[in-house]
This record gives structure tokens, C-alpha cells and sequence, in this order.
């Protein structure tokens, strides 16, 4: 999918050249727009490791290029390159996402779940915004799901004790610290009635079950589906043993170093955003950006995170 600059996209406004690519939104007359004539805040934007550079410009480049119009922001990497002519987004492991976002180093962020929790704690905001459905007002969110092979003879999550479950990595939510502390209920105690194995991320375990590397895996049910889609993971092969009450999905943090004025403008860009067609595929039944009631949407996030808490102690 081409990813179009903002530089571009002003320069044939006229001509209507645009529409922006990735989605749908009015770019804003010249003049027109959110703090037009005023100087642009350089907003660093870092993203989650769940896809390469080019990949998550083309799924989320007309989300940037919108808010770098309505929103009068100039989106940059950690060098200081700007995306409007660059797709050189920053994508980065957990630990540096984490770093970035609680230092302030990024001004705008897509976190993870289990992330969250920490980022509050350490005195980040809690996310505004999270895909979602506009006509039921519906966030969106993944179950934690515990698979098996289809031609398998795991047919509940008994039949794995003693043998290999995959999780993803130590500080995952869906892939490491859900299953700690949501598994003991359901007769899994991890690393007593199974071995762990830590296979480096979702679409590992996935693929290492459907080949026999693991007897199960930890995964998340979004992410699942996104390999599934993309042709990556075979439904067929898979069997589904038990699945999680429903978890909130990646979602977008500001830090507090962003001054309010550009918060406002930035959260009401992103609310008037409309997800392009490849995004709506990615993201089944969603279509645009909802705001996000902490305490309420992140409750099974916060559940394992507490549990975690207790456990580490």
C-alpha cells in the first residue's frame, strides 16, 4: 500500500490527489485547519515490533498523515526524520517501547496491553483511544486462547499437563503473564503442570504448534486471527481449548510532555479518523478510533497485572 506524505497530499489539495490513501477524512483548506499559521509541534511517534517499517506505515501511514494535517503535528522518528517524507517509523521491542513512552523520549505511542499498567503506574496517561466499532460504540479487544493441533489428542486444557506450552516472551500480557495467572484455574499451573518454552512471539507459537514444535501455545486471539487472514496459520490445524474473558487490544497512549493544546487537537484527529479498507481487514468490525475508559475496558488487564504484582512479591 502506498504511503502518501502530507507534504504531498497538500501540495495537489486542490486537484484532490488524495484523499488520503490509507482512509477517509477531509483534509482541511489551507488556512482551515486545527492551529493553522502556527508552527508545528514535532511529535516523536513510536510503535510496537509487531510488524516491519514498511508494513506499519502501510497499515497505519493514513492515520499519520491525517493527524499531520488536522491535527498540525509533524510525526518523527527518534532521529528526527519526519514521516511525512520518510517511512523509517521507529518499531521497537517491549522494553524500549516502555522506555521511550515512561521517559517521554515519545510523544505518541501504540502500546500493548499488558504495557499499560506499567506505564500508568510510572505516571504515563492511560490511553485515549482504541479501534473500535462506531455503530455499537464497541472497543475492540482479543481473548487470551490456548491451542493445540487439530489432529492432536489435546482436546481440554487438562490433556496438556506435562507437556510443552509455548508462551511468547517474559513481559508479554497475552503470551506470558495472562497464562500465569489465569491458567492456575483451569488446572495449568505454568512450569509445574507444564513445561514453558519461550518461542520469541505470537506468530511463533502459532506456526510452532501447527508444525508439532509445541503441544500448545498461549496466544492472542486478534493476533491469531491476523495470521489466519494474512495466510501465515492454517484454521484447519488448529484447535481452540479454551479462550479468556475479552482483553482490551493495542491501543494509543500521549505522554504527559505533550502540552494540552496539541492533546486536544491530536484527540480530536484521531476520533474523526476513518480506518482505510486494508486496516477494516486487519481489524475486523472496526472503523474507527473510540476513547478508552481505563478502568472499565482495561479490567482483565489490570486483573493479570495485579496478580503479577502479587506473584513477583
Amino acid at each position: 500500500m502506498k504511503v502518501v506524505s502530507s507534504f504531498v497530499l497538500l501540495a495537489c489539495a486542490a486537484a484532490a490527489c488524495g484523499a488520503l490513501a490509507q482512509g477517509t477524512t477531509t483534509p482541511a483548506p489551507a488556512g482551515k485547519g486545527h492551529g493553522a499559521g502556527s508552527q508545528r509541534f514535532p511529535m516523536v511517534l513510536a510503535m510496537p515490533k509487531t510488524y516491519g517499517k514498511t508494513e506499519t506505515m502501510g497499515i497505519w501511514g493514513g492515520y499519520f498523515s491525517h493527524l499531520s494535517q488536522c491535527a498540525n503535528v509533524s510525526l518523527r522518528n527518534q532521529l528526527g526524520e519526519s514521516l511525512d517524507q520518510s517511512t523509517n517509523v521507529d518499531t521497537l521491542a517491549e522494553k524500549d517501547l516502555i522506555d521511550v513512552v515512561r521517559t517521554g523520549k515519545a510523544h505518541l505511542a501504540q502500546v500493548n496491553p499488558g504495557l499499560v499498567p506499567q506505564l500508568v503506574a510510572a505516571g504515563q496517561p492511560a490511553p485515549f483511544a482504541v479501534p473500535g466499532n462506531k455503530a455499537s460504540s464497541k472497543p475492540n479487544s482479543y481473548h487470551l486462547i490456548l491451542i493445540a493441533r487439530t489432529d492432536s489428542p489435546y482436546r481440554k486444557p487438562a490433556d496438556l499437563a506435562g507437556k510443552k506450552i509455548a508462551h511468547t516472551t517474559p513481559t508479554s500480557n497475552s503470551g506470558n503473564l495472562a497464562p500465569r495467572a489465569l491458567f492456575p484455574a483451569i488446572g495449568l499451573v505454568p512450569e509445574k503442570n507444564y513445561e514453558v518454552v519461550f518461542s520469541g512471539g505470537h506468530e511463533r507459537s502459532a506456526i510452532g504448534v501447527m508444525h508439532g514444535f509445541y503441544d500448545g501455545a498461549a496466544v492472542a486471539s486478534d493476533l491469531f486471527q491476523r495470521m489466519v487472514v494474512k495466510g501465515d496459520v492454517r484454521m484447519s490445524s488448529v484447535r481452540v481449548l479454551w479462550e479468556s474473558p475479552p482483553f482490551m487490544t493495542e491501543s494509543w497512549i500521549m505522554t504527559k510532555e505533550v502540552p494540552d493544546d496539541v492533546q486536544a487537537r491530536v484527540r480530536s484527529c484521531t476520533f474523526s479518523y476513518q480506518f482505510s479498507p486494508n486496516l477494516k481487514k486487519l481489524l475486523p468490525g472496526n472503523d474507527v478510533f473510540l476513547p478508552v475508559k481505563y478502568e472499565r475496558d482495561f479490567a482483565t488487564v489490570l486483573e493479570v497485572y495485579n496478580k503479577s504484582q502479587a506473584a513477583a512479591k
